[in-house]
């Protein structure tokens, strides 16, 4: 992780839903790369790396294999019908014979760049009008964090989608949003294991 990166990912700013929802409706539908790409990122929490290093062949059928770093646990996941949906489209207008699944011209048939994936970030998120201290692509990693928790999510749940090795890593998430704390409360006043102290 270059210098930036290491400072960003310390502070967690994300973007809410419908933020997501806008930034990748900017992207020209017949893009479906840049779809693809920003896709994977957000679902499964890649960091820019990461997703360059996704290979054709880390995805058989309805499950993709996600190259981890920085001490982070690699593994097998689901392929989300989105992503499937892109992928259909996208592997037969690929005419590189890069085992990499994301390439460019500017790279000879090799990876996309993080810098590339930075730059491209950067063009759709302006777009979005999307605040300049939050245009940087591992605001996605913090976003699928946050929206899986405020969704419900054990956070053991969410370390596990992340990778990340110690749950500390994961728990940052959890001072960010307090939608968890607020259903927890409401399932507190509902429960007879509580003790009532009548004020009456």
């Amino acid at each position: 992780m270059q210098l930036g990166d290491m400072a960003f990912a310390h502070r967690i700013v994300y973007l809410s839903k419908e933020e997501v929802e806008r930034f990748f409706a900017v992207i020209p539908s017949e893009n479906v790369r840049d779809r693809l790409l920003f896709d994977a990122i957000y679902r499964y929490g890649l960091r820019r790396r990461e997703a360059t290093l996704i290979r054709v062949s880390d995805v058989a059928g309805d499950r993709i294999w996600i190259t981890r770093l920085k001490g982070s646990v690699s593994g097998e996941y689901p392929v989300h019908p989105v992503t499937r949906a892109l992928l259909w489209r996208y592997l037969p207008t690929r005419a590189s014979a890069s085992p990499y699944l994301f390439v460019t011209r500017q790279s000879g048939g090799g990876t996309i760049s993080a810098s590339t994936i930075y730059a491209l970030f950067r063009r759709y998120a302006d777009a979005t009008l999307i605040p300049r201290e939050r245009q940087h692509p591992h605001v996605l990693r913090h976003s699928i964090a946050t929206h899986l928790l405020n969704v419900g999510w054990d956070i053991a749940d969410v370390q596990d989608w992340l990778g990340h090795a110690e749950i500390a890593s994961t728990q940052v998430y959890a001072k960010v949003t307090n939608k968890r704390r607020e259903a927890k409360y409401e399932e507190m006043l509902l429960s007879s294991a509580i003790a009532a102290n009548n004020t009456s």
